[in-house]
């Protein structure tokens, strides 16, 4: 039983860091050079709205998250998995 909550745990974990990669952050760190140099050839910014609009794309990444299916799947999983651990001994 042991086994089979630890394997669990693993899958819940990967499924996780999927559903997070997808979900939320995709693939942004290809984008970045480009969205570097997109904010560097529009007007000059003051420093607040650009701490603004980079806060507004992180919310907007923790509510892709939340809203995901896998996100919460994965969740189960992994508390599936210690409830058994437990129950296993």
């Amino acid at each position: 039983m042991a086994s089979f909550a630890d394997k669990l745990f693993m899958i819940s974990l990967i499924l996780l860091m999927v559903s997070v990669v997808v979900s939320g952050v995709g693939f942004q760190f290809l984008k970045w050079k480009s969205q570097v140099e997109n904010e560097l050839d529009e007007e000059p910014k003051s420093s607040s709205a650009r701490k603004k609009a980079a806060m507004d794309r992180q919310d907007k990444s923790l509510k892709r998250i939340g809203r995901s299916y896998l996100f919460w799947i994965a969740l189960g999983g992994m508390l599936l998995s210690v409830v058994l651990s437990e129950l296993g001994g």
